[in-house]
């Protein structure tokens, strides 16, 4: 059930301001006083209403600023916030009949751009009676922020959501590290089927602008060190500081904005207190010029609360849940594990959304997308734990079609063997991202050892099999392909899966040696036929649909010698046709068995060469590692045992030589989170103080009240 709005309308009003609240049966105006008090060494104008202590605000203030705060602090904060806005109201509110028949309310705070006191405030702490009304048992409070703005028209995203993960800088450096976290989280979401997403690292304003043509994403997700700059919210990227002027060219790019931009960033969400923000915060600035939701922080927030924050309101807006009800069960999630007393950080992200956008408006319907998230799991394209590292390899997905470097032949090669580096993983994975892009994977292998295709009849067979396992999955209408022409059934549908299969079993029995020039043709014709069909499912499907084929250790085929000679003209085109090119991606090692020289041969020979390109398999670099490892451990995926089912993170001060001697005892190969090792380097992470270890699921399922 929808949140009821109740919308607390602030303008100014000397001395102070008028609160207008207003919702389904309430119309109440009050006015608010402006006080002046001292917070760390500067004047600061703040409101207030009834008796209160300046100097002891004062204190109380800077105490939070400081992270310094004391027993009775935070609610004796959230009680004078509280004060100013509801509590002459408070009551009726909660006897509205729509706020109990719903067993909450969403508090729609609006007030102008530029009214920097009140963006200084943290209005998500305000408590009553002692409880953060975030934390009522009996009531369900969800705070929104509403920035004077007539959006565009928002629709529901009929699709698995695509978000870009852009960071300023690397995720190692001290200033972005939670960075890391919420990358681990992303590829969480990305494996279960949440989103589709695309992370990069060291991002300019121009990478930004051109991520975001590229691959439209419907949520931009910028971690990145912010600050206040010239009076101004900015976030630095890798060529400088950014603020909504240069940020929202950026994200829009010459199209519709994102849905959502995620800022995780401090002091985006306000101006602290102890500095005056001219313009407002810059998640306000963002949405004021265009970007209809903002999610940002206004201070520094501990790694679980803003962990648990996270996932829920994922979880919850993927699940359909509206807005507002989603920011209240993420900010309970966060809750559910800290003293609410003790600490603000749970109070830090807030939700910042253009007055136009409906309270019961839910950004993604995800039973719409379910049966491409079903077709990734049936098609063994989805696997756990969280997939790690390759990230120069992952950005091959989208150069196979660029206009500029279109490539139609990827080689994922390596110098010696492949074993435990997680080449078949790989594959799967990038399977999984053309996919979710609207492309047809077409998965070769793994292959038992007796079992790879012996021939050029056999690699045809293969291909045709995975084309069938497809069109079965997705219940496509098949074309008559040219290659098994001679082979249909004349007493069944030509268009149906069953003639298909008759026709490739026939096919394959057939002993006649086949042509490799003109298998490249007409196998040319029928991928592109296949992707036409396939472009009729819907989107994320249609005119950029293509067929990739990705082959898996091709080095142990027998027949690669007339697979080299396919691809050696191959080109920009793959094995599909110059105008609608199918490329071709495998995994090799160049030395084992008698096949890989000829493969070393022929790497070496069209390296360079457009539309090649033969990426290195490798164990994980030490960066890599030392995140990709991180992602596994935040994201459990195993529940035998207790370390199983914990969430390990790294602590702002661990030892970082510490936590590195002790992944590098699984040597950089990602195969080894499936060894029993893995989970001992994590204990011995807790052990050593590096590293803290929760149950986020446990504590969580408690807060709900079901477990016994």
């Amino acid at each position: 059930m929808n949140l009821p709005r109740i919308l607390v309308d602030v303008v100014p009003h000397a001395p102070g301001w008028l609160v207008r609240v207003s919702g389904d049966g309430l119309a109440a105006e009050f006015a608010v006083d402006a006080m002046t008090v001292v917070c760390d060494d500067r004047e600061l104008t703040v409101p207030y209403r009834g008796e209160i202590d300046p100097a002891e605000l004062g204190k109380r203030l800077t105490r939070i600023e400081q992270r310094r705060t004391g027993d009775g602090d935070v609610y004796a904060y959230g009680e004078w916030l509280f004060g100013c806005l509801l509590e002459p109201v408070w009551p009726e509110i909660v006897e509205l009949p729509c706020v109990k028949e719903a067993k909450g309310v969403e508090l729609a705070l609006r007030w102008p751009l530029d009214e920097v006191v009140l963006h200084q405030l943290t209005w998500e702490a305000m408590c009553h009676n002692g409880i953060p009304l975030a934390n009522d048992a009996g009531l369900v409070v969800g705070i929104t922020r509403l920035v004077p703005r007539q959006a565009r028209e928002l629709a529901t995203i009929q699709r698995t959501p695509r978000v870009l993960f852009a960071v300023g800088g690397a995720l190692l450096d001290d200033t972005i590290r939670p960075g890391a976290m919420f990358m681990g989280l992303l590829r969480a979401f990305d494996a279960e089927g949440v989103c589709a997403a695309k992370a990069v690292q060291g991002v300019k304003v121009e990478d930004l602008a051109r991520h975001c043509a590229e691959f439209r994403p419907d949520v931009v997700h910028l971690v990145a060190h912010g600050d206040v700059v010239d009076g101004r919210g900015a976030i630095r990227l890798a060529d400088g500081w950014a603020n909504a002027d240069v940020l929202v060219p950026a994200l829009t790019n010459g199209r519709a904005s994102p849905i959502a931009v995620v800022l995780s960033a401090c002091r985006t969400g306000s101006g602290e207190a102890a500095e005056p923000m001219p313009s407002g915060p810059l998640a306000a600035e963002l949405v004021a010029r265009g970007i209809p939701i903002v999610s940002a922080v206004a201070g520094e927030v501990s790694e679980q609360a803003c962990r648990l924050y996270s996932r829920r309101l994922v979880e919850a807006i993927s699940d359909g849940t509206p807005l507002a009800k989603a920011v209240a069960e993420g900010r309970r999630a966060a809750l559910s594990r800290i003293e609410p007393g003790r600490q603000l950080d749970w109070a830090m992200p807030a939700l910042f959304v253009a007055e136009s956008v409906a309270p019961d408006f839910r950004p993604v319907n995800r039973e719409a997308a379910a049966w491409l998230i079903k077709a990734a799991r049936d098609l063994q394209l989805r696997q756990s734990p969280v997939f790690i590292g390759r990230a120069a390899i992952l950005e091959h997905v989208d150069d196979m079609f660029d206009p500029r470097r279109p490539l139609g032949v990827i080689g994922v090669v390596r110098h010696g063997s492949l074993d435990g580096l997680g080449g078949t993983r790989l594959l799967r994975e990038m399977g999984y991202q053309l996919l979710m892009r609207g492309h047809v994977p077409l998965v070769l292998g793994p292959y038992a050892p007796t079992k790879s295709p012996a021939d050029l009849r056999g690699f045809v067979a293969e291909v045709f099999g995975s084309v069938l396992r497809l069109a079965e999955e997705f219940e496509l209408a098949l074309p008559r392909f040219k290659l098994l022409d001679a082979f249909y059934p004349g007493d069944v549908p030509e268009s149906s899966l069953e003639a298909a299969t008759l026709a490739l079993d026939a096919f394959t029995r057939d002993p006649a040696r086949l042509v490799a020039g003109l298998v490249r043709l007409s196998l040319g014709h029928d991928l592109q036929a296949f992707a036409a069909v396939a472009e009729g499912l819907g989107a994320p499907f249609g005119a950029q649909t293509r067929v990739v084929l990705l082959a898996d250790e091709i080095h142990r085929w027998p027949f690669v010698e007339e697979l080299i000679a396919l691809l050696s003209d191959a080109g920009e085109k793959g094995l599909g046709r110059p105008d609608h090119p199918a490329p071709f991606v495998f995994t090799a090692s160049l030395t084992e068995n008698e096949c890989g020289p000829l493969l070393r041969s022929f790497s070496e020979v069209k390296y360079g060469q457009p539309g090649y390109a033969f990426p290195p398999l490798d164990v994980l670099d030490a960066d890599e590692a030392l995140l990709g490892f991180q992602w596994v451990l935040l994201n459990p995926w195993r529940r035998d045992t207790e370390a199983e089912r914990k969430v390990y993170a790294a602590k702002a001060d661990a030892n970082r030589k510490v936590v590195r001697a002790l992944f590098d005892m699984l040597d950089g190969k990602p195969a080894q989170v499936r060894n029993p090792l893995f989970y001992k380097v994590a204990h011995a992470l807790e052990v050593s103080g590096a590293f803290v270890a929760d149950d986020d699921f446990a504590t969580w399922t408690r807060y709900l009240g079901l477990a016994r």
